[in-house]
């Protein structure tokens, strides 16, 4: 993947109340990976769950594109995700069973995968991945949480929900048990277009008519969107962890050949002519 094809900006703050933030973001622009992590467990342990989950996924992920790009296998962007999500579960899982310390800790995940002008989305728990395109923003996202399940079910509004105090109990989470089942979905990526990743402290006091002027306005500087998003938050009461991650689509993807068997039909393309 050209490293031009993708702009990334990640910023994550501590908030203006909790102590420790248990939040983690990683990105790999140069294969078109960025992840974020929203941990939960106590003495510190969401802070080593979230942070498990987003190296060990990015790690898997950056080895299974290096295979596809050397081996010049079918690229199966979709099952690679899903078994590097599932890798960061087992990981996470193991962990807690080993160190009492960490037992019954777990983290949401929110990942975006960009390649052949296409975005691979996975996601884990309540943070959410957003796009703006054409200076709108849509949710590509379903919380995995108690308030979404309630709403859906009719027995509270999402006026209510809005109000409600139970806003972070999530339904599903990376390591509490031996096995996920992560959502998966596949979107056109098209110049022009920024994915957020955020987790529930931006978008619990951010309207989304706010991340959306946020974003469009400020499209042309990621970072300076970035620190405008979680600057939004703080200023909203800011007490919870806050993490972004802009992601924008610079230019088309243009596949490059790879591998040695790409170079050696190259070679005899151009000797004999062919196409």
């Amino acid at each position: 993947m050209p490293h031009d094809f993708l702009e990334v900006a990640l910023l994550t703050d501590v908030g203006n109340v909790r102590q420790y933030n248990e939040d983690s973001i990683a990105a790999d622009p140069a294969r078109g990976i960025v992840a974020l992590a929203d941990g939960m467990g106590g003495h510190r342990a969401g802070e080593v769950a979230s942070r498990m989950a987003t190296e060990t996924l990015v790690a898997g992920l950056s080895a299974a594109v290096d295979s596809f790009r050397a081996n010049e296998r079918q690229h199966a962007p979709l099952l690679a995700l899903g078994k590097s999500i599932n890798r960061a579960n087992k990981a996470i899982h193991e962990a807690g069973q080993l160190d009492a310390r960490y037992r019954g800790m777990g983290t949401t995940m929110a990942v975006a995968f960009f390649h052949d002008n296409r975005v691979t989305l996975g996601h884990v728990g309540d943070s959410r991945i957003y796009r703006v395109r054409d200076k709108r923003l849509a949710l590509l996202t379903r919380d995995d949480s108690l308030l979404r399940d309630q709403v859906e079910l009719g027995v509270i509004s999402a006026q209510e929900a809005s109000q409600s105090h139970n806003r972070s109990l999530v339904t599903r989470a990376l390591g509490i048990e031996e096995k996920v089942s992560p959502h998966l979905s596949d979107e056109p990526a098209v110049a022009g277009d920024v994915f957020l990743l955020c987790s529930d402290g931006l978008n619990d006091l951010v309207e989304d008519a706010d991340i959306e002027l946020i974003v469009a306005s400020l499209a042309g500087n990621l970072r300076l969107a970035a620190t405008h998003l979680v600057q939004a938050a703080k200023d909203n009461g800011g007490y919870d962890n806050v993490s972004v991650i802009l992601a924008k689509v610079k230019a088309p993807f243009e596949k490059q050949p790879a591998g040695a068997w790409s170079r050696v039909r190259a070679f005899f393309a151009r000797l004999f002519g062919a196409s």
